[in-house]
């Protein structure tokens, strides 16, 4: 026979462990240039003159941001994604061009390297954070929901009716 409470159980681990394991690569992958970013760091930046279109950058809460540009460069279509937390978003996208490699980023890319690394970390940590608690909330819930049978303090009560007043005065001895 199957237990709802472990079936549960289980979807609630495995749903948990999914989003888990593609929380950090889709915001590594879909970010796309955080090991490119990287090796950009240490070079001198230039303004890179190419047009951009799409360019923007949307917020969402507050604290979670978007920014997204396409490009062509070399002949190729590009398109650029940047996912990350701060307190404050980016006012403008400028496209910057690495003097040593020319390899291109944007000042968004430079700037908020380090929010994107945290992101890219932190959420999966979060979601982590949520499936182990959420485990050891339902391990405590279904401690406490369970009725027990019995207690050692039960006692079986008869269902007959009190005794009457003739009855209960016969019972301490006689009247004076």
């Amino acid at each position: 026979m199957h237990n709802p409470f472990l079936i549960e159980v289980f979807m609630r681990v495995f749903l948990s462990f999914l989003a888990l394991m593609l929380a950090g690569p889709f915001f590594f992958f879909t970010d796309g240039s955080i090991v490119k970013d990287l090796k950009l760091k240490t070079e001198t930046l230039s303004p890179a003159y190419i047009p951009t279109e799409n360019r923007r950058c949307r917020s969402s809460m507050f604290i979670f941001h978007h920014c997204s540009y396409n490009y062509v460069f070399q002949q190729e279509e590009l398109d650029q994604q940047y996912f990350f937390l701060s307190f404050g978003a980016p006012e403008t996208v400028t496209l910057m061009r690495g003097d040593s490699t020319g390899g291109i980023t944007s000042d968004v890319g430079q700037d908020y390297l380090f929010n994107r690394i945290a992101t890219a970390v932190a959420l999966p940590l979060f979601a982590l954070i949520v499936l182990i608690r959420s485990l050891v909330g339902t391990k405590s819930r279904s401690r406490t929901t369970v009725p027990p049978l019995r207690s050692p303090d039960y006692q079986v009560r008869s269902a007959a009716p009190p005794p009457t007043h003739a009855a209960r005065r016969t019972q301490f001895g006689k009247r004076r």
